[in-house]
């Protein structure tokens, strides 16, 4: 079962208006909305992970650097 994108609470689908609708929030998104928010969510923390194993690299090279007899 979909989480609900703004509170992370279960969606459960209404057959009748054909949207997933958000048990504690009251949110309403059909398929295609829910999975476009989804993406954008997993994008974000992508780009975040990325930029933190950038930072850990720098500074285990960095550590090498300094380690090393190369200085």
């Amino acid at each position: 079962m979909p989480r609900c994108p703004e509170c992370a609470g279960l969606m459960k689908f209404d057959r009748n208006i054909h949207q997933y609708v958000c048990q504690r929030c009251g949110l309403t998104l059909e398929r295609i909305e829910l999975d476009k928010m989804r993406e954008a969510h997993r994008d974000k923390i992508r780009e975040i992970k990325g930029k933190e194993f950038e930072e850990k690299r720098k500074r285990k090279e960095y550590l090498d650097w300094w380690l090393s007899k190369e200085k």
